[in-house]
């Protein structure tokens, strides 16, 4: 589901870091952006057809928001065509060592809800997919190379200018953040995901004692609130079972070779 929206903020990354693109970049939307973002069942931040909003203001909508009219813009942004994008984000999987992932769009949406718009070669109902310990990788990456990410997932909530007057409150879809109803102390990210197929999801991360930790749970019921109950039990196990220990600290004492 919208999880895969990880793979999008990656490779967004390295086109800023490569200068390829700015986060002031004007980006126009498509037919195909502004017929999604006017979905209110597939999307929630409306955009403006032949709009020109800046890479931050989509990006934000994106990592906060979770906006899959917004994701479609930066991919056609990035490559042209959101089928161009897929392959791109097929080979940064690969490149990560991933072998167990299928894209077949940017947003996660399920092809039935593309009004049309499926990738090349896949069916009329297929799907992202990816095991949790990929979506683990992932956010691994992302944060490992690019940790300012971590910035605006954190944000809890943030207005979108939707028309000359009027403004969008976006509220974060992470509720473990702070002041919303699953809060955990520090949590900071990073992306949900819901459909039919995959259920509730969420990629968690949070930081305690100087430790980071990175939480997948998949399918965990038809509400948006488990997800969050179940990464708050994940977190308490691997805080308080596990521990960074130095095992190569006088490596070659007491060693007996044959």
């Amino acid at each position: 589901a919208s999880m895969s929206k990880m793979m999008v903020e990656y490779i967004l990354f390295e086109e800023i870091e490569a200068g390829n693109l700015s986060w002031d970049t004007e980006v126009t939307i498509s037919d195909y952006a502004y017929s999604i973002s006017q979905d209110y069942e597939l999307s929630n931040v409306p955009l403006i057809y032949g709009g020109s909003y800046t890479l931050q203001e989509m990006y934000e909508a994106l990592a906060i928001y979770s906006a899959n009219g917004a994701t479609i813009a930066i991919a056609e942004a990035i490559s042209g065509s959101e089928s161009a994008f897929v392959d791109r984000m097929t080979s940064t999987a690969e490149s990560f060592g991933i072998t167990d992932a299928t894209f077949v769009s940017s947003s996660g949406l399920n092809n039935e809800d593309l009004q049309g718009n499926i990738y090349p070669g896949s069916s009329e109902t297929d799907e992202n997919m990816m095991s949790a310990r990929s979506a683990a990788i992932v956010a691994n990456r992302i944060i490992s190379d690019y940790p300012e990410i971590l910035e605006t997932a954190s944000v809890p909530s943030m207005p979108f200018q939707v028309g000359p007057e009027e403004t969008l409150e976006m509220v974060n879809w992470n509720w473990m953040l702070e002041g919303l109803i699953a809060e955990r102390p520090g949590v900071d990210g990073l992306k949900t995901g819901t459909t039919d197929f995959a259920g509730s999801t969420f990629t968690g991360t949070a930081v305690e004692n100087d430790r980071r930790l990175i939480t997948v749970v998949l399918n965990s019921g038809e509400d948006n609130i488990t997800r969050f109950y179940e990464t708050d039990r994940l977190l308490d196990f691997g805080f308080n079972n596990w521990s960074m220990q130095n095992v190569t600290e006088n490596w070659e004492e007491g060693l007996e070779y044959e």
